[in-house]
């Protein structure tokens, strides 16, 4: 009886455990901050949540050069195609964490910007009309995690509109 109600317990626990391995692609995965390698948004209003199988480069990338910081991320819910992807990349100078910072192509906004490409490999980018943010939540280079939350609204070249909210990432470096 006592090795019945061992193995019970054993099960139950891994099937538990298994569930942070295979993020349910019908729910945003939580807003983490300690390198789960997951990430998801609302996209006009539907659950997107990026694939946690390793993806072509650039992935995810981040450097520090002097006061700059180098962020990257390429987050893709089918893995090595460029369809049905969004990208965000955001050079800050002089990071704080918790801050937010616009995603545009407005020169005056910095290089920081976001695209979504849909399953028809149709590209949607931020631009000076149609606009984001990212808040960078942790950034630890010796531990190689980035997370962090975004939204932003993305125009194609017929003037189709986007809208991407509720995103969040919890990264570790590719």
């Amino acid at each position: 009886m006592k090795n019945l109600l061992f193995f019970t317990l054993l099960s139950i626990g891994l099937l538990s455990s298994c569930k942070d391995d295979n993020q349910d692609p019908t729910v945003l995965p939580e807003a983490t901050q300690s390198g789960k390698n997951t990430a998801g948004a609302l996209i006009d209003g539907k659950v997107w949540v990026a694939t946690t199988k390793k993806i072509n480069q650039p992935g995810t990338y981040c450097e520090n050069s002097g006061n700059r910081t180098n962020i990257t991320l390429e987050l893709r819910q089918i893995e090595n195609q460029g369809r049905n992807s969004i990208s965000i990349t955001a050079i800050i100078e002089d990071l704080e964490l918790n801050k937010i910072y616009p995603l545009s192509e407005d020169p005056d906004a910095g290089h920081k910007f976001a695209i979504y490409n849909d399953n028809n490999v149709v590209s949607y980018h931020t631009n000076s009309t149609n606009t984001g943010t990212i808040k960078i939540t942790r950034l630890d280079l010796q531990n190689q995690i980035v997370s962090g939350i975004f939204e932003f609204k993305a125009v194609n070249n017929n003037g189709n509109v986007v809208t991407v909210t509720e995103g969040r990432f919890d990264k570790k470096f590719d």
